[in-house]
């Protein structure tokens, strides 16, 4: 593992704070590839600090299924495709829901998800396609947020591992740019009290994963199991 500037620990950070966050991190976001291996002594000397925050972290990403036990050691485990695809299934029916009961809320602004889609375009138009995943994620925990679901987004967000992972590997600034389309539209339906607008841009969004999945197995099949 190499460090960048995502390793930098802050002053008030504990040491297992800090492990837990870089190795997250790395995990989520595809610096560390599947199939890589890890071991406690290697990422205690990386990040400077001592075995214990590592071996406790190691235990807690194993939890989490973010890491599979191995002789002295860890390794990344590949992509679970069948729990990518119930991981969809959850968001799509669960977000229909969330959209159904922020509709009938009828917030009083829609500017932070219009905060969300300006960030995406401005990712994009500057050729930031790494971070469109991320403000992916924080379009969807704001729409939630604002229909009072947030720790519905917390036990969806826990079980998003894998397909977080598969959204990390679209490189694609065409889809990314569909997407921020129909997170725009999103927030056009709600703004104009058209429910089955906003309602068709989500089923739209969630349609691309499936033909996603396909081509990232085709390509880099040793990523999945």
């Amino acid at each position: 593992m190499q460090t960048d500037v995502r390793s930098v620990r802050a002053p008030e950070e504990s040491a297992r704070a800090f492990v837990y966050r870089v190795l997250s991190t790395y995990i989520k976001e595809m610096f560390l590839h599947p199939g890589v291996k890890l071991a406690e002594t290697d990422v205690a000397a990386e990040l400077q600090v001592s075995r214990t925050p590592v071996h406790d972290t190691f235990s807690r990403l194993e939890r989490e299924k973010m890491l599979r036990p191995v002789p002295r050691g860890a390794v990344v485990p590949p992509l679970n495709t069948d729990m990518i695809r119930q991981t969809v299934w959850m968001h799509r029916t669960v977000s229909q829901a969330v959209l159904g009961e922020l509709y009938n809320h009828r917030p009083t602004t829609l500017e932070p998800l219009e905060h969300c889609v300006a960030a995406e375009l401005e990712a994009l138009q500057g050729g930031a396609i790494i971070k469109m995943a991320r403000l992916h994620l924080e379009f969807h925990r704001t729409l939630y947020s604002m229909a009072g679901r947030e720790p519905v987004m917390d036990v969806l967000e826990r079980n998003s591992g894998d397909l977080y992972r598969l959204l990390r590997m679209m490189e694609s600034a065409d889809l990314w740019r569909y997407v921020a389309e129909q997170h725009s539209t999103v927030v056009q339906g709600l703004a104009m009290r058209d429910y089955e607008m906003a309602a068709h841009a989500l089923e739209a969004e969630f349609d691309l994963v499936k033909p996603l999945l396909e081509e990232c197995r085709y390509q880099r099949p040793y990523f999945f199991e």
